[in-house]
């Protein structure tokens, strides 16, 4: 990692723990630096502002060096693979495993309880490469060459089985604390999403040769 790399990588995972504690507008970008160690011009280089920063945040997960499932070839791997690759992005690893996960879940829930108004369409352009991805892996196993609205459910759906364990995981944790950690609950929870998935798109598919 070069210099210019651990300076953005402090800034973003000192900005994560400040937004989460203070919210968007509370939060300086001198606490900011002071916790990365960094000068304060340095907010200015990498990321042009407090807002850009606080949207690059929210970016990460689907950058490329972060998501798997964007680097993969879906027309060249069998279906399971494929959501196996897809649920090991979008299943994040337990608290035991990532401390700053905590952080990431709080900052989201900072964000959906009192919008800070930043974030514009920036979460839908970053998810939106996956979806389509997704959407792709769909009409090639119902044999389409466009998707139609029953994909995008479908899709919909498959992503909604993972989000429960990131938006929903306080509730999670207070039901059924043990599927949340140990040291194989991520693989458990990839192979069995995967699996449901399967069985929705096999539903779909059923359905479809019905009509």
């Amino acid at each position: 990692m070069t210099d210019q790399e651990d300076t953005r990588f402090r800034l973003i995972s000192a900005a994560t723990e400040v937004f989460a504690e203070f919210g968007f507008h509370a939060a300086t970008t001198r606490e900011i630096s002071r916790r990365a160690n960094v000068n304060l011009a340095a907010i200015h280089y990498h990321f042009g502002d407090k807002a850009r920063l606080y949207q690059e945040i929210f970016r990460q997960p689907f950058l490329d060096e972060n998501n798997e499932f964007a680097q993969i070839d879906e027309q060249a791997l069998p279906l399971e693979e494929v959501l196996n690759c897809f649920y090991r992005w979008a299943c994040p690893p337990s608290d035991d495993e990532n401390a700053m996960l905590q952080m990431t879940r709080r900052l989201h829930a900072r964000e959906e309880a009192d919008p800070s108004g930043i974030l514009g369409d920036v979460l839908t352009h970053a998810f939106r490469q996956n979806h389509d991805k997704l959407r792709r892996v769909l009409c090639r196993e119902m044999g389409l060459s466009e998707p139609d609205i029953d994909i995008d459910r479908l899709a919909f759906s498959i992503v909604g089985m993972a989000s429960v364990y990131f938006h929903g995981r306080c509730v999670v944790e207070e039901i059924s604390p043990e599927l949340l950690h140990g040291e194989h609950i991520k693989s458990a929870t990839v192979d069995r999403l995967s699996l449901y998935a399967i069985a929705l798109i096999e539903c779909e598919r059923k359905r479809r040769l019905s009509v």
